[in-house]
């Protein structure tokens, strides 16, 4: 898991958020909450090829609220990487934020988990 998570809100451009991106070092960004009762979304940079690029929509024009996937599927702290590994392939994601009672820990994504296992392999 990656603690320091790039976040952007929902009303930046595509633009704006692949310059984060870029900038950050990261292949995802969680979505702000607009308040306490709000969940947190991603958007990832397959999102922004498939939904923006690909469809030849202009990124300056498109805002992140367009393309974001939101509710984004969450990962409690502690889930083995097992698990995290078979909810990846079931819901055809590869980054999910970390959350316990609605705060932000972090963010895992496949190559986390493939990190994990090659770094601390099963005895």
């Amino acid at each position: 898991m990656q603690v320091e998570v790039a976040t952007i809100l929902e009303d930046a451009t595509i633009a704006e958020a692949a310059l984060q991106m870029r900038l950050e070092g990261v292949r995802s960004l969680i979505i702000e909450p607009l308040n306490a009762d709000d969940p947190f979304g991603i958007v990832t940079h397959s999102d922004m090829v498939t939904r923006v690029l690909a469809e030849g929509k202009d990124p300056a024009l498109v805002q992140i609220h367009e393309i974001m996937i939101k509710p984004a599927v969450q990962i409690p702290p502690g889930m083995d990487v097992e698990h995290i590994a078979r909810l990846f392939r079931q819901t055809g994601i590869g980054h999910a934020p970390v959350v316990e009672s609605g705060k932000l820990l972090g963010i895992i994504s496949m190559t986390d988990l493939v990190t994990e296992v090659i770094t601390e392999p099963s005895a």
